[in-house]
């Protein structure tokens, strides 16, 4: 796996017994929509692969994730 994909670094860090953040990951926003329905803000989303900050953001409510998903779904940071 890529060693920029944060999502896969997470699972193998779960997987071997050490605490972890809990994370949705998908291109499709319906199936991690539930994920942000449920869990307290604030969140941050992420692009699969980016270096440093680049496309992440601190999302406070439902709709500000919501608008930045697509914004990372409609550029180059998926």
């Amino acid at each position: 796996p890529n060693r920029r994909d944060k999502k896969v670094q997470q699972e193998l860090i779960r997987q071997y017994g050490l605490r972890s953040v809990r994370q949705a990951g998908s291109d499709k926003f319906e199936e991690v929509e539930t994920f942000l329905k449920t869990e307290p803000y604030p969140v941050v989303l992420k692009p699969v692969e980016s270096a440093g900050s680049d496309g992440v953001k601190l999302c406070h409510n439902f709709e500000e994730a919501k608008e930045h998903f697509d914004v990372l779904m409609s550029s180059q940071m998926v």
